[in-house]
C-alpha cells in the first residue's frame, strides 16, 4: 500500500480531444493569474496540446487532489494524485510525532507511544484517504461533463506521467 493514493484511469471521449481541450480551457484558469475569485471557473491549472494538469478551484480543499491528463484522439489517460503540498504538511506532522517518540522513549515514558502512533495512523487513514476520495471523485465528475468522458477504466498500473 503506498503511503499517498493515486489513480490511473484510461478514458474514452465523446469527441475529438481538440474538442475536449477546448472545452476544458474555457472552464479553466491559468496557474500563473493571480485571481481573487477563483469560483468562477471550474478547475485552476495547465493546459498545453494534449496534455493538462488541473486542481479543483474551491478555496478551501480544491488543492488536495491533481488531475494530470493525456488525450490523443478519442482516448486518454488520467492521473488523479495527492497535492505536493499536502505531502509536504503530512511529512512535517509525522516529523512532530516522530519527535515526541523520540522523546517518549528518552523519558522513558512508554504510556505516551500509543496516542502518537494513532496520530499518524489516524491522519493517514481517516483524513487523507478519506478526503482523497471524496474530492477525487467531485473533480472526476466535473472533468467528465466538461470534455465529455464516456468510457472511464481504473488501472492498476501507471501508464504516464
Amino acid at each position: 500500500m503506498k503511503l499517498f493514493p493515486t489513480k490511473y484511469y484510461s478514458i474514452e471521449l465523446q469527441n475529438d480531444s481538440s474538442i475536449a481541450m477546448t472545452n476544458l480551457k474555457s472552464n479553466t484558469l491559468s496557474a500563473e493569474q493571480f485571481v481573487t475569485d477563483w469560483k468562477k471557473q471550474t478547475f485552476i491549472g495547465k493546459i498545453h496540446n494534449d496534455e493538462f494538469e488541473i486542481k479543483l478551484s474551491k478555496n478551501f480543499y480544491g488543492t488536495f487532489c491533481v488531475l494530470n491528463g493525456k488525450l490523443e484522439k478519442r482516448n486518454g489517460t488520467l492521473q488523479i494524485r495527492v497535492d505536493k503540498t499536502l505531502k509536504i504538511l503530512f511529512w512535517i506532522v509525522v516529523l512532530f510525532v516522530m519527535s515526541g517518540l523520540i522523546a517518549s522513549l528518552i523519558r522513558n515514558r512508554l504510556d505516551n507511544l500509543l496516542p502518537l502512533i494513532m496520530t499518524i495512523i489516524v491522519f493517514r487513514f481517516i483524513f487523507i484517504e478519506l478526503v482523497f476520495r471524496i474530492i477525487s471523485k467531485t473533480g472526476l465528475d466535473k472533468l467528465t461533463k466538461i470534455i465529455g468522458i464516456t468510457k472511464l477504466e481504473k488501472n492498476e498500473v501507471q501508464q504516464f506521467v
